[in-house]
């Protein structure tokens, strides 16, 4: 469900501080991966207006991961990321399948929450009742490329890839749903299910 164009837009100072509360509650102490919404923070204080959406972005800055985000007047909430920037540690590149595209599985992770907080977010700013629809997908501009995973064992002390992983050369968009009124629990199931579909079309467990 939409919101109606008649309904309040998102102010910048507001959509400053929706991007900040959801940081704040997916920033927890026993996340393995930073998240997107943090390597946003340094452009967070200046949203820039878009068609009928504020954006922030990190792609102009020409260094560091690109990431973009889209708070829509409507309720649509969008995040992107590169998920392959410094997968591996540069010494361990040598290992990598040639031609492969490296995805880091924990920061996979993490986008997935930092999504599903952000849509909360938005959807309580914007008092939407009904169930939240979001849909993750991983995307490469070449399908001729496999993705390739890389995990991480023994607290993210190493970075791997497993021999016994599919690398398929396209990833199936998967869904979850998610209530405007589901407390912390609710946002980790429905970040979790994107994930663990998404873990899985690689023949792994979001365990690995």
């Amino acid at each position: 469900m939409l919101v109606p164009r008649t309904a309040p837009r998102l102010t910048r100072e507001e959509a400053r501080y929706l991007l900040h509360t959801a940081r704040t509650r997916t920033q927890t102490p026993h996340r393995s991966a930073v998240g997107p919404l943090a390597g946003l923070q340094i452009v967070t204080d200046n949203p820039r207006p878009g068609l009928r959406r504020w954006v922030v972005q990190t792609l102009t800055l020409g260094m560091g991961r690109e990431i973009h985000a889209e708070l829509h007047h409507d309720g649509t909430t969008v995040l992107a990321a590169n998920l392959s920037w410094k997968a591996l540690r540069p010494d361990a590149l040598a290992e990598a399948p040639e031609g492969s595209l490296l995805l880091h599985q924990d920061f996979t992770e993490a986008c997935c929450q930092d999504f599903a907080a952000v849509a909360l977010e938005l959807a309580r700013r914007t008092r939407v009742d009904s169930a939240l629809h979001l849909t993750a997908v991983i995307a490469s501009s070449t399908e001729s490329a496999p993705l390739a995973p890389v995990v991480s064992e023994h607290g993210g002390a190493f970075m791997s890839m497993p021999a016994y992983a599919r690398r398929p050369h396209r990833i199936q968009p998967v869904t979850s749903t998610l209530s405007p009124h589901g407390g912390d629990t609710a946002l980790h199931e429905a970040a979790q299910e994107l994930f663990t579909d998404l873990t899985t079309q690689f023949g792994l467990s979001p365990q690995l």
